[in-house]
């Protein structure tokens, strides 16, 4: 582990992390609030989630600064949003074949655009520090929703279109910094949904350990949230007779769940961007030595970086792993998305700069 801008990670600590926080001055206030958590020992790395290299060596479809989503419209172009607080689009349609796509702007966020998808032909995107915003065809953008239940939508993350129209999506945190969330494990994520016939927007599910990925449950009348902090997966129900329950749909990860996908098979691809860490789980076990880390400079966690590698997971719909696909090269790494498309998984990143194509056929 080491500290460093160059590969980010969502998540890491270590010995380097641990000695901070015991050597660094009690003299200074701390950010961070932190809750005692102790968290089961991780899965075993054997059965369906035994190391291979099946993600390693993939072709790399487009190069921007982390991709974190793809979407694709009719035509098949891809679409994903970056760094630089853009949305580019590939300037043909994505084949089997293609790799080093060309891109163009496509639109501008006043944020950080990571989740999106289409409603039609409206680009729908969540954009952390504005909210869920609507893309045209033509690239203009506005906003549709910025607030819910009293409070500013800090962290927009993910969404879902509902057959009704309803637009589910997530507040991942109340931190401009994300890793405040993961470190301090107070829950303020939240799962929204926007209607757009009412212009208005509800909170559907309050304390969500940094929420995450969202799409339809099986066999309907519910959503699985990804709750990345607490390494599981929630399943909310929308409709019928549990309307309003929530329930752990899958839980104990081998690492930090981020977006997630309807598979063809009905089941789910999970994207795990980073392993999870044996000293940060421990670390859990001490809220005081986390307040220490609250008294470094806030720029020193943005940069806590983990040893690359790469993880994506298919999960049953019964939430159980079936499999899944490695590299442990660390080429392919800080996998955030997963999207199914014409036979191929495409690969997002957060923390990368390639969208990473891994053939399914």
């Amino acid at each position: 582990m080491v500290l460093g801008p160059v590969r980010r990670h969502p998540i890491a600590a270590g010995g380097l992390l641990l000695g901070a926080a015991v050597g660094v001055s009690s003299a200074s206030g701390s950010r961070l609030d932190p809750a005692e958590w102790h968290p089961p020992d991780p899965p075993a790395m054997t059965g369906a989630l035994a190391p291979n290299r099946a993600l390693a060596g993939r072709d790399r479809v487009v190069a921007l600064d982390g991709p974190e989503d793809v979407a694709f419209d009719d035509e098949g172009r891809l679409y994903t949003g970056c760094e630089d607080g853009r949305v580019y689009r590939t300037v043909d349609p994505v084949a089997a074949g293609t790799v080093d796509a060309a891109v163009e702007v496509f639109a501008r966020t006043e944020g950080r655009p990571l989740g999106l998808t289409f409603d039609g032909e409206q680009l729908l995107v969540a954009v952390a520090g504005v909210g869920l915003v609507s893309v045209a065809p033509d690239g203009d953008v506005t906003t549709l929703t910025a607030r819910a239940g009293g409070q500013a939508i800090v962290f927009a993350d993910d969404l879902h279109v509902a057959d009704d129209g309803t637009v589910y999506f997530t507040d991942a945190t109340v931190h401009d910094q994300f890793q405040n969330e993961l470190f301090e494990l107070r829950d303020t994520g939240r799962l929204l949904a926007y209607d757009p016939e009412a212009d208005r927007t509800t909170v559907e599910l309050e304390g969500l350990g940094f929420a995450n990925g969202v799409v339809p449950g099986p066999e309907g009348e519910s959503l699985l949230v990804n709750e990345t902090s607490r390494y599981r997966i929630t399943r909310y129900w929308t409709d019928g007779e549990r309307a309003g329950e929530a329930e752990p749909f899958a839980t104990n990860l081998a690492g930090y769940p981020d977006n997630i996908d309807v598979a063809d098979d009905g089941g789910y691809w999970v994207a795990i961007p980073s392993l999870r860490d044996p000293t940060l789980d421990r670390l859990h076990h001490h809220p005081w030595l986390v307040r220490q880390l609250g008294r470094l400079p806030q720029s020193v966690l943005g940069k806590v970086s983990g040893d690359p590698y790469g993880l994506v997971l298919r999960m049953d719909a019964d939430g159980e792993v079936v499999e899944s696909l490695h590299d442990p090269t660390g080429n392919v790494f800080g996998i955030t998305s997963a999207t199914p498309h014409e036979g191929a998984l495409y690969l997002g990143t957060l923390f990368g700069e390639h969208v990473v194509r891994y053939p399914l056929e």
